[in-house]
């Protein structure tokens, strides 16, 4: 697996418009954060800085397991998110490795390659930290 570097902190908070004027406060310098909102399955508000790589998470449903999430840990650094060049050589070396893989996303289509492929790793051996490993561009 070779990993290209980190590519953004996501964080799950109770009020996303006020997480966005803080963390804008407090990082944003003279030229400020620009939060971009993300599509996120419908149910969650997702807002990226992706020069910061800082994410805003916020479920809009206390029912969706992020409202769960959020409901029973309170806010918190959500998922650490790190680009690797092939998905597929990452998924080898995760299972290879004893790793157990939580969730995979690919926004493909039979019509359309996929730009965006993720795999999420169980926390339980990374020591609470959802790490989700991510590879844009489309499959060859």
């Amino acid at each position: 697996m070779k990993l290209l570097g980190l590519n953004r902190v996501e964080l799950l908070v109770n009020d996303p418009d006020q997480a966005e004027r803080d963390l804008s406060a407090l990082l944003g310098g003279e030229d400020g954060l620009s939060f971009e909102r993300e599509p996120a399955e419908g149910v969650l508000d997702c807002r990226v800085d992706w020069k910061a790589g800082i994410e805003i998470v916020h479920p809009e449903s206390d029912e969706h397991v992020v409202g769960q999430l959020l409901k029973g840990k309170g806010e918190h650094i959500f998922t650490v998110v790190f680009e690797v060049e092939n998905i597929d050589d990452a998924r080898v070396w995760i299972l290879k490795k004893g790793f157990e893989i939580m969730y995979e996303f690919d926004n493909g289509t039979p019509e359309k390659p996929a730009n965006l492929r993720q795999i999420s790793v169980s926390p339980e051996r990374t020591h609470g930290m959802l790490v989700t490993l991510l590879e844009r561009g489309a499959r060859p």
